[in-house]
């Protein structure tokens, strides 16, 4: 991994910067086994994986290296006879590979702002990591077990890639593809246990064209980016109460302030009913400093929350009512009147390993929020949301995502918020419950919210 990321870096002082992008998203991947009996007999589903690289155009062709993730989720059902008994049982589990990937691709110019593209891509393994756990229906008993797979394992993953680029502007786009895996994966495996890849990718793509420190004297662009509305003006307080009512669970309400201390970093604290619990959190975009110089036209905004559940019972210690959010905002304004979120989202629950089996839950867990922001006009906003959860676990009972829509009405000082969302609490680390972990998001639930603003 350090070895792909100096080629990354180096390939952007080598190549003329006019014709060179950086580019990263997410892959949902599954594979095929050669075994047509095998596929019908495995439950054989998506999962998500990270991809990252740098991309060099030629008049003719698109070269690119970096970092692919694949992998899929297995679950099979059967049978074990035990003492002469017969035991119905799930095995299930997940599976990661790793790659250094390269591609050549062959570009066609739809017009200025779609491309379509086809070529080769191949990877060379760099390990990968295999989860299985054995359950027993019966009793509701499992064992789990996780081994490291070496690269040596695998063979050379190649095959077809194609797909879409839409660019927003000069710098900034969005890449679809698909790839399709023509070789045999595990070929050190007996032949029916040997698989191809098929992965569909989403990523962003940067082009590095000015992305240098312009002169004092030069024009400034014209696309200005405007500043968020998640960080208040010095010196202004606001008020949010929150509601969620569902027929299924009980009525959920919070109550929060918000101040903003200085002029790129505001605080906040907020309490809400389930197990009484308080979030402390702060919110800056001091991380756009760092990236002013380069003249990118979006926002950045570091997120962080401590939740502590005061009605929480105990397990080990008072440290176990605690949870950790992180979370990089990053906002750009597509247009004048709409925005678009894409928010990576690391949560810690703080339970302590104990000597219980299973020892030591996964509580750190990845999410992926995705939101898009219209306004109709001065008065009124349209929203929408998704959350994906990035993390397996071994524990996850319910949806591994969940959305939220809504419409929100501004006043002067005052505004208006009515949602619909599968979510449940309210509390800011509240995904870690909702998502996975817990089977909260069957149904849908409605919303409020009103906000007042003091200056």
């Amino acid at each position: 991994m350090k070895i792909i990321l100096i080629c990354i870096l180096l390939s952007s002082t080598i190549f003329p910067q006019g014709r060179l992008a950086i580019f990263g998203g997410s892959n949902f991947s599954t594979i095929q086994y050669n075994n047509a009996d095998l596929n019908n007999q495995i439950d054989i589903s998506p999962r998500n994986g990270s991809s990252f690289g740098v991309e060099y155009r030629s008049s003719r062709f698109m070269f690119g290296a970096g970092f692919t993730q694949r992998g899929s989720k297995l679950k099979q059902n059967s049978t074990i006879n035990i003492g002469g008994v017969d035991y119905e049982i799930e095995i299930g589990g997940h599976e990661v590979y790793d790659y250094a990937s390269a591609h050549i691709l062959y570009p066609i110019s739809m017009n200025e702002q779609i491309n379509v593209f086809g070529g080769l891509q191949i990877g060379s393994s760099l390990g990968g990591t295999s989860f299985a756990k054995l359950s027993f229906t019966e009793f509701n008993s499992s064992q789990s077990d996780e081994i490291d797979m070496k690269p040596k394992e695998f063979g050379l993953d190649a095959g077809l890639q194609l797909g879409l680029d839409y660019m927003l502007n000069h710098k900034l786009g969005l890449r679809a593809s698909y790839y399709m895996g023509m070789t045999n994966v595990r070929d050190t495996l007996k032949n029916s246990l040997n698989f191809k890849n098929n992965t569909i990718n989403l990523s962003a793509i940067v082009k590095l064209k000015g992305l240098s420190k312009k002169p004092a004297n030069e024009k400034q662009a014209t696309n200005i980016k405007a500043r968020s509305s998640l960080i208040l003006s010095p010196r202004s307080m606001e008020v949010q109460i929150t509601g969620r009512v569902g027929s299924d669970t009980e009525t959920q309400s919070k109550i929060a302030i918000e101040y903003g201390l200085r002029d790129d970093i505001t605080i906040g604290i907020s309490n809400s009913n389930y197990l009484n619990t308080f979030d402390y959190f702060v919110r800056t975009n001091y991380p756009n400093k760092l990236i002013d110089r380069f003249g990118f036209p979006f926002n950045l905004v570091y997120h962080s929350i401590i939740s502590t559940q005061t009605d929480k019972p105990l397990i080990i210690d008072e440290l176990d009512r605690l949870k950790f959010l992180h979370q990089l905002i990053i906002e750009y304004n597509i247009k004048s009147n709409i925005r678009f979120r894409v928010c990576p989202t690391y949560l810690h629950k703080n339970i302590a390993d104990t000597k219980l089996e299973p020892k030591g839950y996964p509580w750190d867990m990845w999410f992926l929020k995705t939101g898009l922001d219209w306004f109709l006009n001065s008065n009124i906003e349209i929203y929408g949301s998704l959350i994906q959860q990035m993390t397996d676990t071994d524990i996850s009972q319910g949806s591994q995502s969940a959305i939220r829509a809504g419409i929100k009405y501004y006043l002067k000082t005052t505004s208006v918020d009515l949602s619909i969302t599968n979510l449940y609490h309210l509390h800011g680390t509240a995904i870690i419950d909702d998502i996975g972990i817990n089977n909260y998001s069957e149904n849908f639930r409605i919303g409020f919210q009103i906000n007042k603003m003091f200056n």
